[in-house]
């Protein structure tokens, strides 16, 4: 006997020392359906004749169920059905009079929702009641109560709105951003899908889609590594690796151009792209703190962040069609299944790939021939004309003043241009060795004021200058000539802006200060500089270029980068450019607010050197103190300028 309990003891010990099943977790990915899809989707099944009732029965002419404007809504978590209605039921009396009665009013169903095993939602009613046409209980209600059970009630039961597409394109976006090493895990995971109960709120239905996972995956992987900033040539190299994520954006901004045309809008979805493009550089020069050190990763998700929230509000207010409605709604679900996944699940190995970027572009545009992750440097006519840009800029019609006379020299006759202009003639022996130019800021502002909102500007740059612009590196023996000519030249364009987009006097004035400090923050006036004996153009770590060191990253797509490189007027007019839409949209809202005018100088450059979300960073007190040693750096040039100063090549500052 007690051999025998020994020996049951012993089996119960094996039996729990011996390993189960592995431990499995639950992960959820929510398929949100907007109660604006749902509702249109109804309407289409219920009404497909715009404008007209639908006949649900029609027996002779005094027998009939009829209803229009079918709804559906969510109050308190609860969904519900509603539509107008009115019936009829009679006969003749006696082949003279008809006997008829009529009732007109509309139902309500309280519903609940499934999705049956060919996922299709449908709707399954828990209770209705019928109204008169003042929301009270009608008097007679017998023969409408059963004509709505007979024809309306299974009308509503049998619809189903189809769920298959979401819940495809959601699985082979998950595929597509897997290894093939972790191809096995994700497709157990996959053969696991269920549906969850399914939660009402006050915008949509959420469907949870569960997937069964070993317990093992869930668990974060290991962070990366810190890296150092990098070098140019390293800094190039990883923004190809990042040119996927850029070229994903700007495919689908222009998918969404023609569906959202108003400004609200185009202004939401710029500031997205010029602020990633932003972002992405302040990761690569190791300027940004990067959670998890996957800055790839990261990158992805601020920008889905900001993109989701902008096209789910626009698919329920634009009057899209229902197609594609249901491509906004699956582009969205899709998104955020991956981002879902690869945070609750990192060891199922999903990445964000080439292959997944285009697989969720093209949820959106299934129709286009353009590949979603094209990449180039070339100019995007479509993506400059969705965000109103003003037309690339030509070679304007400027005038350069001639330097000023010695003291006590009588003035002589102008001689005609020469073809190239000769070598700079050295200073009178009474003169200083250096003769500063004119005050940019007052003497130019009262002299071109006049001019800055005529019909006609100034005769052309004079070709021998432009020229000598383009391949000029300023020396001692001419840095006074240079800053004369670039000073009249930098405020001259700017003017040429201010008449296009016809500032006021006040805003006239500051924007005329603000380029040139700008300017000399950026390059210190200067476009080209010598490198191993070469004139080469300016070009920071960054890929900022020319004397308004334009960021050729930020603004692939708007603007020519051969031209931005060998053109010093192109580089300021598009500096001027990108100038004028941060102070026109940001920065004097901002200067109003503060009662402070000249603030939109700081605002604006504040957006110019960090995107459009930098706009008010000069009056945040934790500001990064490089960026405020910066902004304030542009204040000090931006005063010294409207006070008279002039432009010093010697020290990069304004005298």
């Amino acid at each position: 006997m007690q051999r025998i309990i020994q020996s049951f003891f012993l089996l119960i010990l094996l039996l729990t020392a011996t390993p189960g099943p592995l431990a499995a977790a639950t992960v959820e990915l929510p398929l949100f359906l907007r109660t604006q899809i749902l509702q249109n989707a109804l309407v289409e099944s219920f009404t497909p004749e715009s404008g007209k009732p639908t006949v649900l029965f029609q027996q002779g002419s005094y027998n009939y169920l009829h209803i229009t404007e079918p709804r559906l809504s969510i109050r308190d978590g609860q969904p519900y059905f509603s539509c107008n209605a009115n019936a009829s039921m009679g006969f003749d009396s006696l082949g003279i009079l008809p006997s008829v009665v009529k009732w007109e009013g509309f139902v309500l169903m309280r519903l609940d929702f499934f999705v049956d095993p060919q996922w299709q939602l449908r709707y399954r009613i828990l209770d209705s009641a019928i109204y008169n046409e003042k929301g009270g209980k009608p008097v007679v209600t017998g023969f409408a109560w059963e004509l709505s059970k007979r024809f309306l009630h299974p009308r509503l039961e049998e619809f189903g709105f189809d769920l298959t597409m979401p819940q495809e394109d959601i699985s082979n976006l998950l595929r597509a951003c897997a290894s093939p090493a972790d191809a096995a895990p994700l497709e157990a995971a996959l053969k696991t899908l269920t549906v969850g109960t399914l939660r009402a709120g006050a915008d949509g239905i959420t469907v949870p889609l569960l997937l069964t996972v070993d317990n093992a995956l869930t668990r974060a992987a290991a962070p990366l590594p810190a890296e150092a900033p990098l070098g140019f040539e390293e800094l190039e190299k990883l923004q190809q690796a990042f040119e996927p994520i850029d070229a994903f954006l700007v495919f689908t901004i222009k998918g969404l151009s023609t569906d959202l045309g108003d400004s609200l809008h185009q202004e939401q979805l710029f500031d997205l792209l010029i602020t990633s493009r932003h972002q992405l550089l302040m990761i690569l020069t190791g300027q940004a703190p990067v959670e998890n050190r996957d800055p790839f990763r990261q990158l992805f998700i601020d920008v889905w962040e900001q993109l989701r929230p902008i096209v789910e509000s626009s698919s329920g207010k634009s009057g899209l069609m229902q197609k594609k409605m249901l491509r906004y709604m699956t582009f969205i679900n899709a998104g955020d299944a991956l981002l879902t996944l690869d945070r609750t699940a990192p060891g199922l190995g999903i990445h964000l790939t080439s292959d997944g970027l285009r697989r969720l572009a093209r949820m959106m545009q299934p129709d286009s021939k353009e590949d979603p992750l094209h990449f180039d440097w070339q100019i995007d006519p479509a993506l400059r004309d969705f965000f109103q840009f003003q037309p690339e800029p030509v070679a304007p019609a400027i005038e350069i003043m001639p330097p000023p006379l010695p003291a006590g020299e009588p003035p002589t006759d102008p001689a005609p241009p020469p073809q190239t202009l000769p070598p700079p003639v050295p200073p009178p022996a009474n003169q200083p060795a250096r003769a500063h130019a004119p005050p940019v800021g007052i003497t130019l502002l009262t002299f071109f004021l006049g001019i800055a909102h005529a019909d006609e500007l100034p005769a052309a740059i004079q070709p021998t200058i432009s020229q000598r612009l383009n391949r000029w590196v300023p020396t001692d023996e001419d840095e006074a000539e240079y800053e004369r000519i670039m000073g009249q030249l930098l405020t001259a364009l700017a003017l040429e802006q201010v008449k296009r987009d016809a500032l006021t006097p006040q805003h006239t004035k500051i924007f005329l200060n603000l380029v040139p400090a700008v300017a000399m923050i950026e390059s210190c006036w200067q476009h080209f500089e010598l490198k191993n004996d070469k004139i080469v153009v300016r070009r920071n770590q960054a890929g900022g270029l020319g004397i308004m060191q334009i960021n050729q990253h930020v603004w692939r797509g708007f603007y020519n980068m051969d031209r931005l490189q060998g053109d010093v007027v192109y580089n300021i007019q598009a500096g001027n450019q990108i100038l004028m839409r941060y102070f026109k949209q940001h920065a004097i809202k901002v200067a109003e607010e503060m009662n402070a005018p000249d603030m939109a100088a700081r605002a604006a450059y504040a957006a110019y050197n960090g995107g459009p979300g930098a706009v008010r960073r000069f009056l945040k007190t934790g500001t990064n103190p490089r960026l405020k040693k910066i902004d304030d750096h542009l204040w000090k040039l931006y005063q010294r300028i409207s006070a008279g100063g002039s432009g010093n090549l010697a020290t990069c500052d304004i005298m």
